[in-house]
């Protein structure tokens, strides 16, 4: 069974009194009814060309044509999501302003920092789950390494070039657990977004990196000039059949780690505009375009109420508080 799976199974008396709230405001009816009346702005924590940027574009394509209106994606990379989430949590909670946003800023930053600017679960209105997603461990295609092992010999070999690069919470877990797993020290470097880093990694200022699927299907591949070494989730991905999960590569357990994207709007927007956002992105993203394009990205598609990503994002938190405090990784 699946985190969210579970998490779903979890939280079944809570949509009994989901839907309560939602008959209790047919009072306030008339205000969905009426929205949208302007432009509709997507905020995204990573910078253009990041997996959580190309999902947004595709959905807010969807959103524009099912509300009748221009849907905008705006992107706020850097201090690993914190700009964008102070954003999202200051704006007016009318449903103009939404957060189409990840683990990073909801679930790991908690354990990531010794303080934030925003409250994950307090600033923030539950809108849907999206996906979940592996991170693929890749290093540049000329670079004298096949496999997991033959990486770590060569980081033990080359102390002084031993770097990896991340864009978000996933990545610097990601690669910390596997440098404490592996026994072997190498400098993390942080980045605004995945494009970034893996820029670097092509240019050999770092060692390596682990990249959502989505974002790395623009370097990998026979003409890619990034070659993926292992993948973090649970079993084999069949975008890329021949790369080990990351047990098959180093016999270590727990090292599977996957990413989530979800989207929120400003606490204290009404239920019924949340209820109606929640509607139209599900049937966005339930159109033969949307899954397919989902499957390419090795996405593993999710659709949820309100009620059910609330509690997913708590029980997200505790659970990357657990892989970040296993991985060594103290707070900033």
């Amino acid at each position: 069974m699946t985190f969210f799976s579970k998490v779903c199974q979890q939280s079944r008396r809570g949509l009994v009194l989901f839907g309560l709230s939602i008959a209790a405001i047919g009072v306030a009816s008339a205000q969905a009814s009426d929205y949208p009346s302007k432009p509709i702005r997507l905020v995204v924590p990573f910078s253009p060309g990041s997996g959580t940027d190309l999902t947004t574009r595709l959905i807010a394509s969807g959103m524009q044509d099912a509300l009748k209106t221009t849907v905008v994606v705006e992107n706020f990379p850097g201090a690993s999501g914190q700009i964008a989430a102070t954003t999202v949590a200051k704006a007016k909670p009318d449903g103009y302003t939404l957060f189409f946003t990840t683990n990073t800023s909801q679930a790991a930053n908690v354990s990531l920092f010794k303080s934030l600017p925003y409250d994950p679960i307090k600033d923030f209105a539950p809108v849907t789950l999206l996906s979940e997603t592996p991170f693929l461990l890749v290093v540049r295609k000329n670079m004298p390494v096949k496999n997991v092992k033959e990486l770590v010999a060569w980081l033990k070999a080359h102390p002084s070039d031993a770097s990896y690069g991340f864009g978000n919470s996933t990545g610097q877990v990601a690669g910390a657990a596997l440098m404490q797993a592996m026994e072997v020290e190498a400098v993390p470097v942080p980045y605004k977004g995945t494009p970034a880093a893996a820029s670097d990694v092509i240019g050999g200022r770092l060692a390596f990196m682990f990249i959502d699927t989505a974002a790395a299907q623009a370097f990998i591949g026979a003409e890619g000039p990034l070659h993926p070494l292992a993948i973090t989730s649970v079993a084999r991905s069949p975008l890329v059949p021949d790369v080990p999960t990351l047990l098959e590569a180093t016999g270590v357990e727990d090292l599977d780690l996957v990413a989530w994207l979800a989207v929120y709007a400003p606490a204290g927007t009404p239920a019924d505009i949340v209820a109606k956002l929640n509607g139209v992105i599900h049937k966005t993203t339930s159109t033969p375009e949307y899954e397919a394009r989902a499957k390419s990205l090795s996405s593993d598609l999710k659709r949820s109420t309100p009620e059910e990503l609330g509690a997913y994002t708590k029980a997200a938190i505790e659970s990357w508080r657990s892989k970040i405090k296993a991985a060594g990784i103290q707070p900033q």
